[in-house]
């Protein structure tokens, strides 16, 4: 090999990492749908981010069980964005008559689960960009 055709080896490379600094902003839509999927199984399963089962209604039946409803997940820019509207909220924050909370959002200390849900989305993007392909 030639000093040319190595050093546009070495070139094409540093291309590749410099494009890889975007793979964030551009698997953001795509974290955004894995962390609502996640979301949705935690509703539809009524346990919180950490696995815990929410406390059933007064009459013994599952609650929440419209909460995904009221839930949007997006991104903007790199940063993903879970918002929580309506009644669904104030059972989220325990804000609601007898105090029973019910946690549809995660804490920081909650993430594992999440994380690892968009770790494999955010792997391919990153790996895209190394092999060249993005």
């Amino acid at each position: 090999m030639s000093n040319d055709d190595a050093l546009a080896l070495v070139g094409a490379q540093i291309a590749r990492l410099h494009a890889a600094g975007q793979a964030a902003e551009e698997a953001a839509p795509d974290v955004a749908q894995a962390l609502r999927r996640e979301l949705d199984a935690n509703i539809a399963a009524g346990v919180d981010p950490g696995g815990k089962a929410w406390q059933p209604t007064a009459d013994g039946h599952k609650p929440l069980r419209g909460a995904a409803d009221n839930l949007s997940v997006r991104a903007i820019g790199r940063i993903i964005v879970a918002r929580l509207t309506g009644y669904h909220a104030r059972h989220h924050f325990g804000d609601v008559r007898g105090g029973v909370q019910r946690q549809i959002l995660p804490s920081r200390s909650q993430l594992g689960p999440l994380l690892r849900a968009t770790r494999d989305v955010v792997m391919r993007k990153l790996a895209t960009h190394l092999r060249g392909d993005g």
